[in-house]
């Protein structure tokens, strides 16, 4: 661990240095602060929707959760794509 820690360095300075590598950061930075934002409270919604009104087991619950967690994600994941690409 500790011999890597020079080429993390040597890494991270070369992204401050090179324009497309930190564009692509700050893209990656966007979306997951956008993803964690929707997603948390988007899950507890779901799942507890699940559990105490639909009367779904955990299991279910928990695959609902996944299939429409899944779908946001990849619609949201194009957005920002979009709106990054707008910027080139």
């Amino acid at each position: 661990m500790i011999g890597t820690a020079r080429y993390i360095l040597i890494g991270l300075w070369q992204l401050a240095q090179n324009k497309a590598l930190r564009k692509a950061l700050h893209e990656a930075t966007v979306d997951t602060a956008i993803g964690a934002v929707i997603m948390f409270p988007l899950s507890v919604f779901i799942i507890k929707t699940c559990i105490d009104y639909a009367g779904t087991s955990a299991e279910m619950a928990a695959f609902i959760n996944f299939l429409g967690l899944t779908g946001i994600a990849i619609v949201r994941k194009a957005l920002v794509r979009l709106r990054f690409s707008k910027f080139d």
